[in-house]
């Protein structure tokens, strides 16, 4: 279950009915859905922490089991799973599920940084030139959103600050230990909140996303944050004809093209933004179209092995 292993991301090229714990396809949650019950989030990712049989430190937190073999306190991983949990309490209404989202989220209070940040030790082999440790947009967008429905269900104003301090890191440059970076690329101008903030551009679409959906769910809660999700929503709807092919979606950047799981997640991603912003909604019915088109996945595919699946 754990291995970091290729042959489900193959077969996601062509379905979205297989899956394992590091590619799954969440469920959609509506929008009625949600308003209904604060604690639910965009899709159901409750399986991260109803399918997980890791390891936990002795302080019953998630730790993640890297690439080099061992266990690791990891912030991106952490933060994902204590957002799993608020889903796997009100799935199974359990109250062990609750607590392990109050601890994880009571971590990301204490270890929270000065600057708004969480920092990382451990790194993806692929992304060697990363900061030593290294944050990312992507940990402070499922942090946040975390984080709320700790306040939610507390109403400790701990909680909702340091929702806050993570959103306000955001908006901090990648030349001042942050993650944000300005780019111009192929004649398009534009910022990224960095998944992985390298040396040089990466651009990962699904991470700044999941960023962007962060910000949105503070800014129901404190309507200050309106501003810098308005200034996201226009500048992804202005850099995201860059991930566009014509046939499938780009990972990041860089050249990397997306995987069939992250394609697919991708759509999940398009959807539940364009309730924010219908303008989304072209994109997220062309990137669909293209994975219904066995012509479109091949060549996908094809790429991908090129450059090392």
């Amino acid at each position: 279950m754990f291995s970091h292993g290729k042959l489900v991301s193959i077969i996601q090229y062509f379905t979205s009915n297989v899956d394992d714990y590091w590619h799954i396809l969440y469920p959609d949650i509506s929008v009625k859905e949600r308003e209904a019950d604060q604690y639910l989030y965009f899709y159901d990712i409750s399986r991260k922490a109803l399918d997980y049989d890791g390891k936990f430190s002795s302080d019953g937190l998630y730790l993640f089991l890297g690439y080099d073999g061992k266990y690791h306190l990891h912030a991106l991983e952490l933060a994902q799973y204590s957002l799993a949990c608020w889903l796997a309490w009100q799935k199974t209404k359990s109250e062990g599920w609750l607590n392990k989202a109050i601890t994880h989220c009571e971590w990301l209070v204490l270890n929270q940084e000065s600057d708004g940040g969480w920092r990382i030790q451990h790194k993806n082999p692929l992304y060697t030139d990363l900061p030593s440790p290294w944050p990312s947009g992507m940990t402070q967008g499922l942090a946040i959103s975390s984080l709320l429905r700790a306040y939610f269900f507390t109403n400790d104003i701990k909680f909702l600050d340091t929702a806050k301090k993570a959103c306000d890191y955001l908006d901090v440059d990648v030349s001042n230990n942050g993650v944000k970076r300005n780019f111009v690329l192929d004649g398009v101008g534009g910022f990224i909140y960095e998944e992985y903030p390298k040396a040089k551009l990466s651009g990962v679409l699904n991470g700044y996303i999941t960023s962007i959906l962060g910000v949105y769910e503070l800014s129901l809660v404190v309507p200050s944050y309106c501003e810098q999700l308005n200034d996201n929503l226009l500048n992804l709807k202005q850099i995201i004809p860059l991930y566009d092919t014509g046939f499938w979606s780009n990972y990041s950047l860089d050249g990397n093209i997306d995987s069939g799981f992250y394609h697919r997640y991708v759509v999940k991603q398009l959807k539940a933004l364009e309730v924010i912003d219908i303008e989304f909604e072209e994109y997220r019915i062309r990137f669909e179209s293209y994975q219904q088109n066995i012509l479109n996945i091949l060549k996908a595919l094809l790429i991908k092995i090129r450059f090392n699946l």
